[in-house]
């Protein structure tokens, strides 16, 4: 398991299907963290490599036959130095990007690594795939991943929290959460809105007293939380999934990049 996991280093990107790529440099910031962490030499020409294979994905991609998709791209590190990409359509509801989607979670149990391991985005990742399986079966569309009674994480996002006090938590990295790109950019906006956002343990109490829960990721954007294995959670279910849909919109428009420009 261990072995697997340090096979390989990967990011995802939001794509907007033609040469463009949002938040490229954090994204590549962090992969480089996650291969440290990982021991997985980071190559000397490793941006190079990532804009030349990410021009080469795009250029042979097609566009989707789908009408409401969003666009994915996987940066992948092997440990021979190599870098290579594959894009994705991810299928969403087509106002989703203008409207906050509902849905509802199931509690699993955190796929667990040794230390340094867990939280990053490694080679072994199909324990969060299962993950989205079981909570498929189960009729819910998120999985919240559970470990010593506490919410560490979502198989494919970050839970953000908005106690009643008005301030908004999300799973320390201490607890084994992945750190959140997605998260991260749109936690100055809150913050001016008078949100601030606090790493610590989502545990079953906070949860009871929630006004909200979100779901922030690259693929799914933001969704509304509003039921916990058929439990309710919340009592101001827009307000501040439309805060944070806004500010996630705000930070993606302003946050392309074309891959094009940047390799001239």
């Amino acid at each position: 398991m261990t072995e697997l996991a340090k096979s390989s280093v990967f990011t995802t990107l939001r794509w907007d299907g033609g040469y463009s790529v949002a938040h490229f440099e954090e994204h590549l910031t962090r992969l480089k963290e996650h291969a440290a962490r990982l021991s997985i030499q980071w190559p000397v020409d490793a941006r190079e490599q990532a804009m030349s294979t990410m021009l080469s994905v795009f250029t042979n991609t097609k566009e989707s036959n789908q009408e409401a998709c969003v666009g994915l791209l996987r940066l992948n590190l092997n440990l021979s130095g190599e870098i290579t990409a594959s894009t994705r359509w991810e299928p969403v509801k087509s106002d989703s990007h203008l409207r906050i989607s509902r849905v509802s979670a199931t509690a699993i149990s955190a796929p667990r690594w040794e230390a340094g391991i867990t939280g990053c985005k490694h080679g072994d990742w199909q324990p969060y795939k299962d993950a989205a399986t079981q909570a498929e079966e189960r009729g819910c569309e998120i999985a919240l991943l559970i470990n010593d009674d506490a919410v560490v994480d979502c198989q494919s996002a970050t839970p953000l929290l908005l106690d009643d006090d008005g301030t908004a938590w999300y799973p320390a990295p201490s607890e084994g959460a992945l750190d959140s790109i997605s998260l991260a950019s749109i936690g100055g906006h809150l913050e001016r809105e008078g949100i601030p956002l606090i790493p610590g343990r989502l545990t079953r109490n906070l949860l009871s007293r929630a006004r909200a829960l979100v779901a922030i990721g690259t693929g799914i954007g933001v969704v509304l939380i509003t039921e916990l294995d058929e439990q309710s959670i919340g009592n101001n279910p827009n307000n501040f999934a439309n805060l944070c849909l806004e500010s996630f919109n705000q930070a993606l428009e302003s946050g392309w990049t074309d891959i094009r420009e940047e390799s001239q």
